[in-house]
């Protein structure tokens, strides 16, 4: 197994960890510190084993797989824990829009679950991200980490946090659609290319 399948695999493995940290938090307010250093960690990981498979020339079909469903599977938990009123928020509020959540939720699991179902039945093709999609996913991060560290600050969660959840939302819904629209333009526009020459999925 290569570095960079190793740190992808050990992001999915933190996401638990992520969970039980925001899960504590109304009880023990410290483990919001706990939380945000998790998705933190994660975040970096995404960018460290990028760079290292490409430096070293360490990409794999395994990781063009694993890496795409690592960044749904954190974007997707992160979505659904931050859309719940547990982080001690005035007026039990949870630091991100329900409807925000959702939009996000529903584009990153059908990518999940495709590239996933893709995946185990053998196939001979990867995911292929676009400049939008990859865009989308760098937004969805920074949301997700002004949201957790809203939870610290309502100045931080009112005028940043907010305003990038529906900037994020936004491309979100653009990219789902370019990603269809591709999709239905057949082998041409395709968003399942060969494996040979194509790039990691975000």
């Amino acid at each position: 197994m290569t570095w960079p399948n190793r740190i992808t695999y050990t992001r999915m493995l933190l996401i638990p960890g992520f969970v039980i940290a925001a899960l504590q938090v109304n009880d023990y307010p410290v483990f919001r510190y706990v939380a945000i250093a998790i998705f933190v960690t994660m975040a970096l990981g995404d960018a460290l084993d990028g760079y290292i498979a490409r430096r070293f020339n360490l990409v794999t079909r395994e990781g063009k797989f694993i890496d795409p469903l690592a960044d749904k599977l954190i974007m997707v938990t992160a979505c659904v824990m931050l859309a719940l009123p547990i982080w001690g928020l005035p007026g039990e509020r949870a630091p991100l829009r329900s409807e925000v959540a959702t939009i996000i939720i529903a584009r990153d699991l059908f990518i999940c679950i495709w590239v996933l179902v893709a995946y185990i039945s053998g196939e001979q093709i990867v995911f292929k991200a676009t400049r939008l999609g990859r865009f989308t996913t760098f937004m969805q991060m920074l949301m997700i980490s002004a949201a957790l560290v809203g939870t610290l600050s309502m100045v931080v969660l009112d005028y940043v946090a907010l305003p990038l959840s529906y900037g994020a939302a936004a491309l979100t819904i653009a990219s789902g659609l370019q990603y269809l629209y591709k999709h239905s333009k057949g082998a041409g526009g395709s968003l399942w290319r060969a494996e040979r020459g194509e790039k990691d999925a975000s």
